[in-house]
């Protein structure tokens, strides 16, 4: 009886996260106007499937290779939107996408309603402005120098939740979409993050 229940739950399993995928790929897609004719070039999701309470700590990266025609076409839509920035982002846009602000705060709070005190800055548990926007950076994928870019947030539940298209950012936020569309590359890379 094990032996034939295995291949039954191997096989579950890998559905469910082919389902994962695909819902995430279709998101992304709807959201940012993506052709069906775009390769899905990188998927990395963290978590990969949802436990008891989501996926909480969410991370997508998605990279969509468009043909020259649809790369052409989506730049010009993106040009006239006026939803869309021109690329390089602001340092303090950056900054905001990372939550610097409020993972500083965090700590500090932290420190005060335990009684403990404040790790030495630039230690492990107290990493500078300077080191988290390093990581940040690291754990996405390099944007190009040209292009357009667009952040879309939600609050609560990226991926399902109604989004609000951000042309500025003045504070730190939960979530995001971040769209990088490069002309010259003819691709899009989509980077999804949640602080839930």
């Amino acid at each position: 009886m094990r032996s034939f229940l295995l291949p039954g739950l191997v096989c579950c399993g890998v559905l469910t996260a082919c389902t994962t995928r695909q819902a995430d790929e279709w998101v992304i897609r709807h959201e940012f106007g993506i052709p069906a004719t775009a390769k899905a070039l990188v998927y990395e999701a963290t978590p990969a499937e949802p436990g008891w309470f989501g996926r909480e700590g969410l991370r997508i990266t998605m990279v969509f290779g468009l043909s020259e025609g649809d790369s052409d076409a989506l730049t010009r839509k993106v040009a006239a939107s006026g939803q869309w920035q021109p690329l390089p982002i602001p340092e303090t846009t950056m900054e905001h996408l990372a939550g610097i602000r409020s993972a500083r705060a965090a700590r500090i709070r932290l420190a005060q309603e335990s009684g403990e005190t404040l790790q030495p800055e630039g230690s492990v548990y107290n990493p500078t402005d300077g080191q988290r926007m390093t990581q940040f950076r690291q754990s996405m994928q390099a944007h190009p120098p040209t292009g357009w870019y667009q952040i879309r947030t939600a609050g609560t539940d990226i991926m399902h939740a109604p989004k609000t298209v951000r042309t500025t950012l003045n504070k730190d936020v939960n979530d995001f979409m971040l769209a990088l569309l490069d002309p010259k590359q003819h691709t899009v890379m989509v980077r999804v993050s949640t602080n839930y």
